[in-house]
């Protein structure tokens, strides 16, 4: 996993973390763990949190590029 992903991403993140930086809606991140292409794994109170290697590995297995990426990138010109 890349330094400049674990500055920004704590050890575990939230469906709605994975959405703003994803620009998806939070039901598309359930879909996603429905259907096993994100894994998660489920509190307590029934919310799901997110690893931050499954989600690092997630973007990179889908190509989704990050919103801190684009703003990055697009920083640079």
């Amino acid at each position: 996993m890349s330094e400049k992903l674990k500055q920004w991403c704590p050890e575990y993140v939230t469906t709605g973390f994975v959405a703003e930086h994803c620009g998806v809606s939070s039901v598309t991140v359930l879909r996603w763990i429905e259907k096993g292409r994100l894994s998660a794994f489920r509190l307590p109170d029934g919310h799901y949190r997110v690893y931050r290697d499954d989600f690092a590995g997630f973007l990179a297995r889908y190509q989704i590029p990050a919103h801190h990426e684009a703003r990055s990138e697009n920083e640079d010109t």
